[in-house]
């Protein structure tokens, strides 16, 4: 339980889940590298495994009870944790790098930051899967509002039919450990900071269809099963795509003329 509340589980530390993501990880919010994520957190925690709107009161009392920390805390002893500024030559001495977490601390230098989104999006890699759908709900997050975010959404909800490969090294596992059974299990962890993202998405722009989106997909996902799971998806996600132009369209707010024009400006110069 108290890994629900770690860095691990967080969308600040974007290449990581419960499963996923060997060593050190990287905060975004503190732009701090995190020595020991699974027993570390903070008051901005924000929940990868279900959608905000969910967990808001659990993550209130959570954020109350790490309040008088400004930085990293330790999950369970309640000491704050020194920050860790990301340093290139610091993980090479350290034998820490990871050129995901290399990547994230450069993302608030790349400008604009939607280019780095789009960037880490359509991949088979389970880390940059995990990584594409922790930084567009957090994007999401930060815009609060879906008028920014309807494009980043349906390029995810795309990936919910990639099958993610994950290398040994990418699970989280313990001595003895089937790794096959972890990499599966990786696979949820992915899937439901996915599924979240769709879900946050239909909090911003009021569609009940993407709100309660678990709700569409019970015959596979209330028993785990990951083949049924990607029949009803078949299904859905056009459905889901569809509804999300069609309320863009309605609202004015898809792809409008003027930012046409500005494309076109910059394709033909």
């Amino acid at each position: 339980m108290e890994q629900l509340f770690s860095c691990r589980n967080c969308i600040h530390n974007c290449a990581q889940s419960i499963l996923i993501g060997k060593g050190s990880g990287f905060c975004l919010k503190h732009n701090s590298v995190l020595s020991s994520p699974g027993s570390t957190t903070c008051k901005y925690l924000f929940r990868k495994d279900l959608p905000s709107f969910i967990v808001d009161e659990g993550i209130r009392e959570h954020a109350a009870e790490f309040a008088e920390f400004s930085n990293i805390a330790d999950l369970l002893t309640h000491k704050p944790v020194d920050r860790i500024p990301y340093s290139e030559r610091f993980v090479w001495e350290q034998k820490q790098f990871d050129p995901i977490n290399q990547c994230l601390a450069h993302y608030h230098k790349t400008r604009p930051g939607w280019v780095f989104l789009e960037a880490m999006s359509g991949g088979v890699d389970g880390r940059r899967m995990l990584t594409h759908a922790s930084l567009v709900r957090g994007y999401m997050a930060t815009c609060a509002t879906w008028r920014s975010s309807y494009r980043f959404v349906l390029s995810l909800i795309q990936e919910f039919f990639n099958e993610p490969v994950f290398a040994d090294t990418d699970v989280v596992s313990s001595e003895g450990d089937d790794l096959e059974v972890v990499k599966s299990d990786a696979r949820w962890d992915l899937f439901f900071t996915q599924l979240g993202g769709l879900q946050e998405y239909g909090f911003h722009s009021g569609l009940q269809e993407l709100l309660w989106a678990t709700d569409q997909l019970n015959g596979g996902l209330s028993s785990l099963d990951w083949d049924g799971t990607q029949s009803e998806l078949a299904v859905k996600v056009p459905q889901w795509s569809a509804l999300i132009i069609q309320h863009a369209t309605g609202e004015g707010a898809f792809f409008p003329q003027a930012e046409q024009d500005v494309w076109e400006f910059v394709e033909t110069g």
